[in-house]
């Protein structure tokens, strides 16, 4: 049988627009299934392994309520099914199973893992109806432990189908009758226009530029149908754009979540995760090619003190101010990244020269030359750097910045605010640090500390002053120097506990002390920045002296640079010893920041020439002339004085005869035991005698 012009024109329209409609309906289907698996997978695995992160310390610390709270960040997660901590033996530690599945695993009395874990790649894996997401905590070849997170995938999915599914068929249906109805009118109409229409239809569906319309002229059945057909393609393109600024949406969650997995929020660096990723990769490649590549490891110089002092949202800022002024420095290719706290490191690869390394750190040394202005605050800080070269660690991640560690340490050990380049024999000195660290809490309990005693004269030839200094005689080290081992006390927050150990044995002392000496023997200590910003050392004073009624006869040294650093604490601190009735001494006048305007603004008893300036009077005249000026300006503002270092007669007389009050070196005696210190008492007497005044 014929058919018809009539039934030629519908059927083909009618296939036309069906074939339209259902191409861009499953391409949409498609489309929208693999938007969805992507974006599922990629928010799952970070996810994961932000979570393993978190869970590093609180698996280390093994608290179950640590580990739960931890864990409780899946709830807002709906389709997650549970999770599962695993210890490094691949024992579960703790499960989550969130509470929209909860039910399910109690119907099914099912048990958790239904397969074997460690079977699982650290990455995604689809099986059945679920995602398994695994991560390591820690790094993956020395993990602390596993994190499991199982993820529903067919359902949510089959949900969000069937939505696409339910929302779209009513509005084609809809349509394809509307173009149903037109078809009948359409024999009216020349065949011309009609085939042009159907032209621009399958033009259309192969191009899926739905946004294009037909153009109509005219009131006949062709307009209608071309109507029809425009307001089609005006449901598609909707649909089509919907589903763009969907897709668009999943992109930009997607870059979210991977700039939060990967960068610092404070300073937008790379942060420890992503560098050491990268870093182990770019390793490789940079073996393979023999390329000289240098590590810069560095912190900030006092951040702590900043933190202490100024609070910590001017320390975050000036986190950011110095990551912005390192990062106009650097060239392209070279990476600056935070790796925690004041930790920074930088990547410097294909140097031409190995100079070029100590070059960047020079420079970036150089910034802080002049203070940094943060807050209102002009803060003075810098950074000591650490230099590593990738072939000399064989271009293992770990020795690399253990290396570069190493020297940053030397750095800020022997001269803070300068770049130093690792060198094998430093790693005697850290593996010597780390023992010294290591062995200050037996020294204090097994009393390896000795307290050797220095006396002052005074410019009478009395001696009625002591400085207690203290010594320690290690069982394998032998003598570990004050200047040695005070420093790294501090680093490792353990100054405090030695500080009181020399208060406890002072006092202790003391009763013989004054038998050797003097009744009113003055018995003077040093304490460190450190001591000062905590808010242990009055109240222990308080208790251990002042109860005893022996604050007069202690007396407490410090440097300029441990009342600057928080000037305020060791105001109110220096205050509360002249009101208990114990002095406070200037120690290492001249040597530090010499800010003379200080000695107006603090609460201070002497100031303690340094040595440096009394051995170099006989030798240089300005010196001589700086020595007798701090004796007049001391004298001016009624201050005691006390110098350091005499060792001759002449120094000696030179100094009593201009006002100095009590001398200090070893010229009358060097720093003794107790059980010495009678001896050396009489012997100063004798030397005093011996000065020709």
């Amino acid at each position: 049988m014929r058919l018809s012009i009539r039934a030629k024109i519908i059927a083909v329209a009618l296939i036309s627009i069906l074939s339209s409609a259902l191409s861009v309906f499953i391409i949409s289907l498609k489309e929208h299934q693999s938007i969805y698996s992507d974006s599922v997978a990629d928010t799952l695995m970070a996810l994961t392994a932000n979570t393993a992160d978190d869970l590093l310390l609180v698996l280390a610390e093994q608290d179950p309520f640590l580990m739960r709270s931890a864990l409780l960040r899946f709830e807002r997660y709906s389709h997650l099914k549970y999770a599962l901590v695993l210890d490094k033996k691949w024992r579960t530690q703790e499960a989550y199973i969130h509470p929209n599945y909860f039910d399910r695993f109690n119907e099914r009395n099912e048990t958790l893992p239904q397969i074997s874990v460690r079977t699982l790649p650290f990455a995604i894996t689809q099986m059945q109806d679920s995602l398994y997401a695994l991560s390591p905590i820690g790094e993956p070849s020395n993990a602390e432990g596993y994190l499991l997170v199982v993820h529903d995938y067919n359902g949510p999915l089959q949900q969000s189908r069937k939505v696409l599914v339910q929302q779209s068929i009513p509005i084609i249906i809809f349509i394809l009758i509307i173009a149903l109805l037109a078809m009948w009118l359409i024999i009216r109409q020349q065949l011309h226009p009609l085939i042009n229409l159907s032209a621009f239809t399958r033009r259309i569906s192969a191009s899926k530029h739905y946004h294009e319309r037909f153009p109509i002229k005219g009131n006949d059945e062709v307009y209608t149908l071309a109507q029809d057909i425009n307001s089609l393609l005006e449901e598609i393109n909707a649909e089509t754009q919907d589903n763009i600024q969907k897709n668009r949406q999943l992109t930009e969650q997607r870059e979210s979540m991977f700039h939060l997995a990967n960068y610092d929020q404070l300073t937008g660096l790379p942060n420890r995760r992503h560098i050491i990723t990268w870093l182990t990769a770019f390793l490789k490649q940079a073996e393979a090619r023999t390329s000289k590549t240098a590590l810069l490891y560095f912190d900030i110089d006092g951040f702590k003190g900043v933190n202490d002092r100024l609070g910590h949202e001017t320390g975050d800022k000036l986190l950011v101010e110095i990551g912005q002024l390192i990062s106009t420095l650097l060239k392209p290719g070279q990476v600056l990244a935070r790796l925690a706290g004041d930790e920074f490191l930088i990547v410097l690869p294909e140097l031409k020269h190995r100079s070029d390394a100590m070059e960047v750190a020079r420079s970036i040394t150089e910034l802080f030359h002049t203070p940094l202005y943060i807050d209102r605050w002009n803060i003075h800080t810098g950074v000591s750097i650490g230099i590593a070269y990738a072939d000399e660690a064989d271009y293992e991640l770990e020795r690399l910045i253990s290396y570069a560690d190493v020297a940053m340490y030397h750095s800020k050990h022997h001269s803070k605010g300068q770049a130093t380049l690792f060198e094998p024999k430093m790693l005697l000195e850290s593996r010597r640090r780390a023992l010294i660290v290591s062995s200050i809490e037996e020294a204090l309990l097994t009393n390896q500390f000795k307290l050797y005693y220095q006396p002052k004269v005074s410019d009478q030839g009395e001696v009625n002053g002591l400085e207690a200094l203290l010594r320690w005689v290690h069982p394998s080290l032998g003598n570990i120097s004050p200047s040695e081992f005070i420093s790294i006390a501090e680093s490792c927050a353990k100054i405090s506990d030695i500080t009181r150990w020399v208060i406890r044995q002072t006092l202790k002392d003391l009763p013989q002390l004054k038998q050797d000496c003097s009744e009113d023997v003055i018995v003077s200590f040093n304490v460190s920045s450190s001591d000062l910003s905590g808010n242990w050392l009055e109240s222990f004073i308080r208790d251990k002296a002042e109860s005893a009624q022996l604050m007069h006869h202690l007396q407490f040294e410090v440097t300029e640079s441990s009342y600057l650093n928080d000037f305020q604490n060791a105001n109110k601190f220096f205050e509360y010893v002249h009101n208990a009735g114990a002095s406070i001494a200037l120690d290492d006048f001249g040597t530090g920041f010499s800010s003379l305007s200080y000695l107006t603004r603090i609460n201070i008893d002497s100031i303690k020439i340094d040595r440096e300036f009394v051995v170099n009077s006989s030798k240089d005249h300005r010196d001589q002339v700086i020595l007798k000026t701090i004796l007049d300006l001391s004298k001016e503002i009624g201050l005691d004085t006390c110098a350091e270092g005499i060792e001759s007669a002449s120094q000696a007389k030179y100094l009593i005869l201009n006002g100095c009050h009590h001398l200090q070196g070893f010229y009358f005696s060097e720093p003794v035991p107790i059980s010495q210190l009678a001896n050396a008492v009489k012997r100063c007497r004798r030397q005093y005698q011996s000065i020709d005044l």
